[in-house]
């Protein structure tokens, strides 16, 4: 069983520390938040390891050792686990601030390597709109209601699920005609694959998520700096490249934001409908960072700097026959 550690036990383990005293007979792994989290999750290079230990009953007393080797993540894993030892984790905000100031005795100010986190953002308690496409009609739609101004940048992010029984390609979303378009193709057997088409430009299919009916975030970006795209799942960059008409912006201004279905002029194509349900769509009039992509998808937050459309029913205008659901945030937060 977990326990807290208490004022006096946190001066009991790090005297622990200083004497070198054995603490063995580690019984799990635990993950812990704080808050350089950001910091660890941006950078890619060596941190250094912290590690939670638990004494045999019946002590069943929790210990923390901090090591200050720089190490690759795998590898401070390994050590952990040599030293009969895991990854630290918290299980609630207590937790989390009592954690922090253990760090903050120890003057531990730079990142260590960390897993899963406390939700702090969490928004599971709330209930937000869910547009379901799964048993519509080809020309069922939802369409934006902003009027857009001409953006030399963008980044979209949204909640998807897909109908596991549908395949082919499909429309995710679409701005005027082919301007910008967000595309999938369905294969039995296969994950979903993704492709961004930029003014009638359609890059490569990248696999994404598997074809199930779970709930996946995405997330867009394009630069009319160089031409530079992106495309992420779950928080990852799964696929990007640069010189995509650079000289044009990606939003014209006052362009037909549609939900769906691949836009033809004044209609829909045929046969590109999309076939599942899209949540927590959001627009940004910039490219959002890697680290800030991720961020959002492990706190289950959003990035207000630049955000210019955020998702409600009062934003759109939906089709009649479309499903309109009110449902729990489909963000869970991720490891």
């Amino acid at each position: 069983m977990r326990r807290t550690l208490q004022p006096t036990q946190v001066a009991q383990v790090v005297q622990l520390i200083q004497d070198g005293t054995s603490m063995r007979a580690v019984e799990r792994m635990h993950w812990l938040f704080i808050p350089i989290l950001s910091l660890l999750v941006c950078v890619q290079s060596l941190l250094l390891a912290f590690r939670v230990k638990s004494r045999s009953p019946p002590y069943d007393k929790l210990y923390y050792e901090y090591f200050s080797r720089r190490l690759q993540w795998k590898a401070a894993e390994e050590l952990c686990k040599l030293q009969s030892g895991t990854l630290a984790t918290v299980s609630n905000s207590a937790e989390n601030q009592q954690l922090t100031s253990i760090l903050k005795y120890w003057n531990i100010s730079h990142p260590v390597w960390i897993g899963r986190k406390i939700l702090t953002h969490q928004k599971n308690s709330s209930m937000i709109l869910i547009l379901d496409f799964s048993s519509s009609l080809d020309g069922t739609y939802a369409r934006l209601l902003h009027k857009f101004p001409s953006m030399s940048s963008v980044t979209i992010c949204t909640q998807l699920r897909f109908n596991p029984n549908s395949f082919g390609i499909s429309t995710i979303f679409s701005y005027s005609i082919n301007d910008f378009q967000l595309r999938a193709n369905l294969a039995q057997g296969r994950p979903v694959q993704l492709a961004l088409l930029i003014h009638g430009k359609q890059g490569s299919y990248a696999e994404a998520f598997e074809h199930d009916d779970s709930w996946h975030s995405v997330c867009v970006s394009w630069s009319q700096d160089g031409g530079r795209w992106a495309l992420y799942a779950h928080g990852h960059m799964v696929s990007s490249g640069n010189g995509v008409n650079s000289n044009d912006d990606i939003i014209g201004p006052n362009g037909s934001f549609i939900l769906g279905e691949r836009q033809n002029g004044g209609s829909f194509m045929s046969n590109d409908s999309f076939r599942g349900s899209i949540t927590d769509l959001h627009i940004w009039d910039r490219v959002l960072s890697t680290c800030e992509i991720l961020t959002m998808e492990k706190e289950c937050s959003t990035i207000s700097s630049g955000l210019v459309l955020r998702w409600s029913e009062a934003s759109l205008e939906i089709e009649v026959s479309l499903r309109r659901l009110q449902g729990k945030s489909p963000c869970q937060g991720t490891v």
